[in-house]
């Protein structure tokens, strides 16, 4: 039976792609965390695990209302159902917005600031890419659906993969446990593992699949916490004995420095271009995002809705190329900000998504939304 953006995905491919949501988690182990805990570094194994476990009242709500709500509309579709038409159209737009100003932008970080690292400047080829990758994306999508999401989630798996092997070499060369003691004060201890926590936010993509599975409560359900434990368990064994290397964390791709300390230069060079694919994974699923967000808040259809979101981004990523050093940095916090504020309307929302208010529901509601807040006050801090 075909949907409106085609034939149901096969379940393993759809629990592929929510591995790879998170973070990915070769960008969580060897780019994203790592500057993170730079400056904590002797307690990361204990700021990750405390930042995870924070994360886990934001997959609560999420769980809780993805276990009777599933649809193209995700977040928005939840906030609908819990409190109504305009929260979840300010909601989404929000959402929209972020997620939209994060595509151009990030492609242009991985092409100026991450693979120089490995291959040096390139040139004009670095221009041509961030032209020709967001086209490749959205050709693949929309002609090719259900097997370039597969490549995709063979992907997210090969990165799991490598993680284990970067994190393995880490920790045999290096001590874990005083990683898990508090090295740091208590309130800087706190502060890191909530930046931590909301590396994981990325986590709620796959929610937007809800149209595309056979049995959509079910495994947008289950996806939920088999994929943010995942990103989680990456981070944390990746960090464990961040301690030893704590030069490489304030270094443009951390994971690359270490990995080349480690393996040399042909470990790193797969370590670096893995981050690269996997930071690519979270931009096609945002992409992929984007455009079930815009069916289920106006009704586009479908093929509609990948060619004009589709567009849009191909246009975007050329504006970014006026100054390709600068889009990250200029466009990643009004892209954070929004982000955020759309997450604070879901988790206020939430204590409503019931026959009655439960004091359960407001503890995850405050914490959840305090995660968010606090992300807001550091963008601005």
């Amino acid at each position: 039976m075909l949907g409106p953006f085609g034939p149901p995905l096969p379940r393993p491919v759809f629990y592929g792609l929510a591995v790879g949501s998170v973070g990915g988690p070769l960008g969580l182990a060897a780019l994203f965390v790592p500057s993170a805990l730079a400056g904590a570094e002797a307690s990361s194994g204990l700021i990750v695990l405390v930042g995870g476990l924070l994360f886990g009242f934001p997959v609560l709500a999420w769980y809780r209302y993805a276990k009777r709500v599933a649809s193209a509309g995700g977040l928005y579709s939840f906030v609908e159902a819990a409190a109504g038409v305009w929260p979840a159209r300010l909601h989404g737009a929000a959402w929209a917005v972020s997620y939209f100003l994060y595509l151009p932008s990030t492609m242009a970080y991985l092409l100026w600031d991450v693979l120089p690292v490995a291959f040096g400047r390139t040139g004009a080829v670095r221009a041509v890419l961030e032209l020709l990758v967001p086209l490749a994306m959205v050709a693949g999508l929309v002609l090719w659906r259900t097997g370039m999401l597969a490549v995709v989630a063979l992907a997210a798996v090969a990165q799991v993969a490598l993680v284990g092997v970067l994190a393995g070499w880490e920790i045999v060369s290096a001590p874990v446990a005083p990683s898990f003691a508090l090295h740091v004060p208590a309130p800087t201890a706190a502060q890191f593992a909530a930046s931590v926590s909301l590396l994981f936010v990325c986590g709620s993509l796959p929610l937007y699949f809800g149209s595309e599975l056979r049995r959509p409560t079910e495994d947008t359900s289950r996806a939920l916490p088999m994929s943010i434990g995942t990103g989680a368990a990456c981070a944390l064994v990746a960090a464990v004995s961040l301690g030893s290397f704590a030069p490489a964390l304030s270094a443009p791709v951390p994971g690359w420095q270490i990995a080349n300390s480690l393996g040399g230069r042909p470990f790193a060079v797969a370590v670096l271009v893995g981050a690269v694919v996997s930071v690519l994974t979270l931009v096609l699923l945002e992409y992929v995002a984007l455009t079930r967000l815009l069916h289920a808040m106006v009704g586009v259809g479908g093929r509609r809705a990948e060619l004009g979101v589709g567009a849009a981004f191909v246009v975007s990523a050329a504006l970014a190329l006026i100054g390709p050093g600068a889009a990250y940095s200029d466009l990643l916090k009004p892209s954070l900000v929004a982000l955020y504020f759309s997450e604070v309307v879901v988790f206020v929302a939430y204590p409503l998504f019931g026959e009655k208010i439960r004091a359960r529901d407001v503890v995850v509601a405050l914490v959840s939304s305090g995660l968010m807040v606090y992300g807001l006050y550091n963008l601005f801090r």
